[in-house]
């Protein structure tokens, strides 16, 4: 139902200074305050009134402290809901901009909404994005308020000023005159259309009249007595006043001059109003042949790329080409023969020929005799809302040719939470048929949904952005079983559903559980060793620095080896029980950079480092650093204090290798925990590294390089 979907750089029909004022009806109290605050914050010219109570908004709305310009109103609220309060709005302001912002969303709200004359109808989603939207709906729905508005009184004050306001032609014929124009000069107002200017001024005044008057009104305006001849050819003096518009038309104002020679103020609050309108108006005669176009704005101009000169005198229709609706077409032929307000969307055709989706409002406009005089046409573009419908049309299609052999169960469903529709996944799954699931609801299926909040979540799911979340589904025979749900929001042919693919995760969940279990072993352990064997590690190496400060003993520096080795098992045990406790963070980790922090950070002596590789891999940063540093931390260990290690690239993956002795020939794996030819080693160190490869999924294997020293390749082709 929206007209644009944002403002544009055109000069706005709203006055900078003119406050918006807005009352916001919306009966939870902490959205309804960051409605408040997004608004005002994306327009400097908003003011939000909040209205908790939609009986309090009705007597807002009849106060006379503030006249408001818009309303915005949930749907579901206590007392009156949405519809009903806006039933009740119409009754006293039928013109006041009404949009209807709910989180409960059908297509029974939204026709119930256009029925009743809603303004705008935007459902609540997630994110700022629907501030800004409706920031933009509102200022729109104002514009054109304001704008029709003002142009009604600018109508009306023409028909009822006591000057006499005509407009001629730009050949000079009387297209239009208003009832005090008809007195001044005699006529009756059907009479007066049609004349030349000629006629109403004496012969000798009509030379003047082509080479003084009329030139200085093209310049600007002019102004002063004149003399006319009435009908009855009696003279009348007046003050007279011409000035010509933009498309040539003559404004003509006659009044009857005062004692003191006061000429009453001229009147172009019509063309005024309408010609700065941002939206495109036109209006027409219903009284002359074809019901032509008498006026045409700049903003219809810009929307259709016809002059105004080029439309003047013509029907409407020339806008419509091949791919028009001929059914949308005849609605508005009936509502013009019937004289009753329509709006339809109607595909045009541009001067150039382009096609472009035009939102058309008509209403006629009568005069003071209650006869009909005019109808004047609204007129909109929104192409870019009708494509983006296309598109998501077009995503159904897809989403329908998927739909029914997917190996998925899939549901959708309604903002309600009724079942629409289930493929023959989710009946066979069930123990249904699709007749028997079609108008069940979601808490139906999935005993752990609670409608309330659903029914919110789904109120605030962004439109084509999926949510991934878990479930149950039970069984026609009353047994559940666990699902992970993917929940995309789309418009399927103009209504708006919720697909559910869902998938079964009852062995996921089993393999989760049993992981569990064993992480909270683990925990236990990790705790013991960090706590129970840390504390009173730390007292003791605390107690050996105050005994070698008071004796000398051999044995003091043996007891100060033996609790650093203690705190070494202790540091790698905790390693070794964390592994695998925490889910991977998997991003892509360059190599050589990690490979110079881990050799920054541990103690190296005088080995030396080589990088030959560039390569990046998918790993979680932390357990590669754990990786890396004991495959370091092996190397200079065993190779001595000038150690060469090298990184570089294998087919399938890196390797570390070092020019060291090598490993010894046994037959004891070396990634074996506890292994160690080191003395003082805790034997945990290639443990760990076995423990990250299995973890990614790699493979390590151990050997020794062709020129001596120890190589450990690590395959990553099986992880990524």
């Amino acid at each position: 139902m929206s007209t644009r979907s944002g403002l544009d750089d055109r000069s706005s029909f709203l006055p900078d200074s003119k406050t918006i004022e807005i009352l916001h009806v919306e009966d939870d109290r902490s959205f309804a305050d960051l409605v408040s605050t997004f608004l005002e914050r994306e327009h400097e010219a908003f003011s939000v009134h909040t209205e908790t109570d939609p009986r309090e908004a009705l007597a807002a709305l009849r106060g006379d402290e503030t006249a408001y310009d818009c309303v915005v109103s949930d749907y579901d609220m206590p007392g009156l809901n949405g519809l009903e309060l806006l039933e009740r709005v119409r009754r006293e302001r039928p013109n006041l901009p009404f949009v209807l912002f709910t989180g409960k969303g059908s297509e029974e709200i939204a026709s119930e909404a256009i029925t009743a004359g809603v303004t705008d109808y935007l459902q609540k989603s997630g994110g700022t994005e629907q501030y800004r939207v409706l920031a933009n709906r509102i200022r729109n729905a104002v514009e054109r308020y304001w704008a029709e508005r003002y142009m009604n009184r600018g109508l009306e004050a023409i028909e009822t000023a006591r000057d006499g306001i005509s407009i001629l032609s730009e050949d000079g014929h009387v297209e239009y005159a208003n009832t005090a124009c008809a007195e001044v000069l005699g006529y009756d107002r059907e009479d007066l259309i049609g004349r030349h200017w000629e006629t109403f001024y004496r012969d000798d005044d009509v030379e003047e009249v082509y080479d003084v008057l009329l030139p200085e009104a093209r310049e600007s305006r002019w102004r002063g007595p004149t003399t006319f001849i009435r009908r009855d050819d009696e003279p009348v003096e007046v003050d007279h006043t011409l000035s010509y518009t933009d498309d040539g038309s003559l404004i003509c104002t006659l009044s009857r001059s005062n004692a003191d020679g006061a000429v009453s103020r001229d009147l172009s609050a019509k063309e005024r109003a309408m010609d700065e309108a941002p939206i495109g108006i036109v209006l027409t005669d219903p009284r002359a042949d074809d019901n032509p176009i008498v006026y045409a704005n700049e903003e219809f101009g810009d929307l259709t790329g016809y002059d105004r000169s080029e439309v003047i005198g013509r029907n409407c229709r020339f806008l419509q080409g091949e791919r028009t609706d001929e059914e949308r077409i005849d609605r508005i032929r009936s509502a013009i023969d019937a004289e009753e307000p329509v709006t339809v969307e109607l595909r045009n055709y541009r001067k150039d020929g382009t096609e472009f989706w035009n939102r058309l409002r008509i209403a006629p406009i009568y005069d003071e005799d209650d006869d009909l005089y005019r109808f004047v046409g609204f007129q909109d573009d929104v192409t870019e809302r009708k494509r983006r419908e296309d598109r998501l049309r077009s995503n159904s299609a897809h989403l329908e040719a998927l739909f029914t052999d997917s190996p998925d169960m899939i549901a959708v469903h309604d903002a309600d939470g009724v079942i629409r529709n289930a493929n023959r996944r989710l009946c066979e799954e069930l123990g249904y048929t699709e007749a028997e699931l079609v108008g069940r609801t979601v808490w139906d299926l999935d005993p752990t949904v609670d409608p309330k909040e659903a029914r919110s979540f789904w109120a605030g799911l962004p439109t084509n952005e999926p949510r991934r979340f878990e479930g149950e589904l039970e069984r026609r025979d009353g047994s559940t079983f666990p699902i992970e749900i993917h929940l995309i929001r789309m418009d399927i042919d103009g209504e708006d559903r919720f697909v559910a693919i869902d998938r079964d995760i009852t062995e996921q969940r089993a393999r989760e559980s049993e992981l569990l279990e064993r992480n909270e072993r683990l925990d236990r352990f990790a705790s013991v060793v960090s706590h129970d064997l840390r504390n009173p590690l730390t007292v003791a190496e605390g107690r050996i620095e105050l005994l070698r400060e008071e004796h000398e003993s051999e044995h003091v520096e043996e007891i100060d080896d033996a609790l650093d080795r203690m705190r070494g098992l202790i540091e790698d045990l905790l390693v070794l029980a964390q592994d695998g406790e925490d889910a991977l963070d998997v991003s892509r980790v360059e190599l050589a950079d990690l490979t110079r922090t881990c050799w920054d950070a541990i103690e190296t002596g005088d080995a030396t480092l080589r990088i030959e590789t560039d390569r990046t891999v998918r790993a979680d940063r932390e357990q590669l650093r754990q990786l890396l540093e004991n495959l370091v931390v092996n190397a200079v260990e065993h190779g001595g204090d000038d150690v060469t290690v090298t990184i570089g690239d294998t087919e399938t993956g890196f390797y570390v290798a070092d020019d060291g002795s090598g490993l010894p020939a046994t037959d004891a794996d070396v990634f074996e925990a506890g292994y160690s030819t080191v003395e003082g080693g805790t034997g945990f160190g290639l443990h760990i590294v076995e423990n990250v490869v299995e973890t990614h999924d790699w493979e390590v294997t151990a050997e020794n390089g062709p020129a001596g020293g120890a190589r450990f390749e690590i395959s990553t082709s099986a992880g990524e």
